[in-house]
């Protein structure tokens, strides 16, 4: 009942004691009850796939190196098969930003150029995304359609993205609590955006068409804690096919969240797992305070006819202004304007979030619709070079009282008739509504305005191709395959030697499932775990690229060692493939074989590790022996049979000790 104490509080409180209410309202967000408060949210996790590209057979990878060219394109919005026009792309439209994309020439194609059709949906991409919907009881549909959906901020150079429901329903369990699958979808990711500013935005298509795969959860989540359990869990259930890409920016959580009187808010991009109940958190703090401003507005009797946005411009004020913004403004030709805002005293500086007050909420909105830095409001001025008397001027000419505020903008008076309408239409929402929006999570777990809601006037057929028959029998075999569960592994694992640490290590390895390949190849499972965890990692650190590896290449020299290949060229077999990914494994396996040395060699390089190593000898006698061991077998650098070299040193060994004792 905390949360309705705070709110009946809320309503007790003169203006000028809001934002210090806030400071205090923050130390008791753990203690608030969500489920009084009405919170309910919805997660959308997005995972990229370790396969190749969606619709063409590139290969899925991100480049660090320079670009082998790069072109440019400007984008425009088209209807949807209905004749309608998405709202989000309508606002994104409207900025008329210049796109450059960066191509790359072993992980791009004409189809991310949009200069051919895509090819048919990668096989295995659809293998996996229909595993995980099996494995969430979900029902997948008979045949799939690929969808284009409308994105026009640059991210896709055809300005939308190929999408493919492929099932609805199904469930995850977290503690006791079921949580109910809404859809399940694989789609293409978007371009990796690399510079952007007001005109223009640089884009790199090494991560356009890297298949993601979305699930999202009906909006049951009723806590933050929930929510961050659902992602978690779903999390490993992706993690269970070996199939989910490593690293930042491979996963990002959408959170969907409202609370009672509030309004559906999308926050994008939320990729830190330990920050997900925090952004959750910070919402609804954000949305309580919006409920409280509309509130303190209709108690002020403040109504739409007051709001206006009509402005003046106000130059003669700021001639002489120790401002750095307007005066540079004003040598270049710009002007400040002003807009008196009825009823808004001390609301601009009300804070929503945590460093974050409504006016940071306008601003956005004027930064994301018009390019515009920013906004000077009269509840933090006299501030930046604006002086006392400077605000006592304005507040003279726009006639504000001192229940009113007003609003600065520094720009031509085209940009500001277009900024002082969307600062009009924030305020008007404020009087009645919190609005339903796609906000951007920022790494504190704040947010920011990133355009409206979209809306179902964005999708449309993608005629380039046929739609996706999905067999049952193609299910049925998929359902035979699917991976083991957690415990499942820890059981297995443990069975054939692995400690506690490989084990769990394991369990959510992108290796799990060629490690329970190998052991059903009979490969020792101990060294299967050491190659896979330890020795590629190792690989990786010294700079070898193990994406040169495939699964057959593991598992041949596994099969090798076990057919006689020296341990020691087994990991330097992985090297050379590493180096040649032209070159098949089979050939540097025979290339290792071949490089025997003859028993003189041997005999002789155990002679000479003996002497040595005689003062150890004579200390620990035939206990030195795997020591030695060592020693010999690094000389010979994996070009001996180890047990043969180990029966040859043995001898040698005791018939020094025999000699010497």
């Amino acid at each position: 009942m905390v949360a309705l104490s705070l709110g009946k509080k809320l309503l007790e409180l003169s203006d000028n004691k809001i934002n210090l209410f806030w400071l205090k309202f923050r130390e008791h967000m753990s203690e608030i009850d969500y489920k009084a408060i009405g919170l309910k949210a919805g997660l959308e996790v997005h995972q990229q796939l370790d396969t190749g590209k969606l619709f063409c057979r590139c290969p899925s990878k991100l480049k660090s190196n320079s670009a082998d060219f790069s072109f440019t394109r400007k984008l425009s919005l088209s209807a949807s098969e209905l004749g309608e026009f998405d709202r989000a792309a309508m606002e994104q439209a409207h900025k008329k930003i210049t796109y450059e994309y960066l191509f790359f020439n072993d992980c791009c194609c004409l189809v991310e150029c949009d200069e051919e059709p895509p090819s048919s949906i990668d096989s295995q991409a659809l293998s996996v995304a229909l595993q995980i919907a099996l494995m969430c009881n979900a029902n997948i549909f008979d045949s799939a359609c690929v969808m284009r959906k409308i994105v026009l901020d640059g991210s896709n150079v055809s300005g939308y993205q190929r999408t493919v429901l492929l099932a609805t329903g199904g469930e995850i369990y977290i503690q006791n609590k079921k949580v109910p699958i809404q859809t399940i979808v694989l789609e293409e990711d978007a371009a990796r955006p690399v510079q952007k500013n007001s005109e223009k935005t640089i884009y790199s298509l090494d991560r356009l068409g890297i298949p993601l795969i979305e699930i999202a959860t009906a909006p049951a989540l009723q806590t933050p804690k929930e929510v961050k359990e659902c992602a978690i869990k779903i999390g490993e259930l992706i993690r269970r096919t070996c199939k989910a890409k490593r690293g930042l920016g491979t996963i990002r959580q959408d959170i969907n969240i409202s609370i009672a009187n509030g309004a559906r808010v999308e926050l994008k991009g939320v990729q830190e797992l330990e920050m997900i109940d925090k952004c959750v958190e910070m919402e609804v703090q954000r949305q309580l305070a919006l409920l409280r401003i509309k509130d303190v507005l209709k108690e002020r009797k403040v109504r739409a006819e007051n709001i206006s946005a009509s402005f003046k411009e106000l130059d003669y004020i700021f001639v002489k202004s120790n401002c750095r913004i307007i005066t540079e403004a004003l040598k270049s030709k710009k002007h400040v304007f002003g807009l008196k805002v009825c009823g808004f005293a001390g609301i601009f500086g009300t804070e929503v979030q945590p460093g974050r007050r409504f006016g940071t909420e306008v601003a956005d909105y004027l930064r994301a619709r018009h390019a515009l830095s920013g906004l000077f409001h009269s509840d933090e001025l006299p501030k930046y070079g604006i002086t006392e008397e400077e605000v006592d001027s304005v507040k003279a000419d726009l006639n504000v009282s001192e229940r009113d505020a007003f609003v600065l903008v520094v720009a031509d008076e085209n940009k500001a008739k277009e900024a002082f309408a969307s600062v009009a239409e924030r305020c008007l929402t404020a009087l009645n509504s919190i609005p339903e929006e796609t906000r951007e999570a920022l790494p504190d777990g704040t947010s920011h305005y990133l355009r409206p809601l979209p809306g179902a006037a964005r999708m449309y057929p993608e005629t380039d191709l046929p739609k996706i028959i999905i067999h049952k029998s193609y299910l049925k075999e998929l359902q035979k395959k699917l991976p083991l569960g957690l415990e499942e592994r820890l059981t297995l694992y443990k069975k054939v030697g692995l400690s506690n640490k490989l084990a769990e290590e394991m369990k959510l390895s992108n290796y799990a499932c060629l490690f329970e390949e190998a052991i059903q190849k009979g490969i020792d499972g101990k060294r299967c775990a050491v190659i896979l965890l330890e020795e590629l990692k190792r690989l990786e650190r010294e700079g070898f690229d193990v994406e040169n590896i495939c699964d057959e290449d593991i598992l041949a020299v596994l099969e090798a060692e076990r057919s006689g290949l020296n341990k020691e060229n087994t990991v330097e077999a992985l090297k050379q493939k590493a180096k040649n990914p032209s070159k098949k494994i089979k050939e540097i396996i025979r290339e290792f074989s071949y490089q025997k040395v003859s028993d003189e060699e041997i005999a002789k390089i155990i002679k000479e590790i003996l002497k040595k190593n005689k003062a150890l000898v004579m200390e620990k006698k035939e206990r030195c022996l795997n020591a030695l061991m060592g020693d010999v077998m690094k000389e010979l650098k994996g070009k001996a049979d180890s047990s043969k070299v180990a029966l040859n040193l043995k001898k040698e060994l005791m018939e020094l000790i025999d000699k010497n004792f």
